[in-house]
């Protein structure tokens, strides 16, 4: 994020707005793989994107 979206970011998480200070992608995947099969993430920027298939 630039400065004015890390200072945005900062105020979501401590009105908690947000709560993803600690999120990492390994967490998101392992999240994900025990409600789906099929799970791919990618980062991009500061974003993980992901998509989910075959429902456990």
């Amino acid at each position: 994020h630039n400065s004015f979206g890390q200072k945005l970011m900062r105020i979501y998480n401590q009105k908690g707005i947000f709560s993803n200070t600690k999120d990492s992608e390994e967490g998101l995947t392992h999240i994900l793989s025990e409600h789906f099969e099929n799970v791919k993430t990618k980062v991009q920027g500061t974003v993980v994107m992901f998509s989910a298939s075959g429902k456990k």
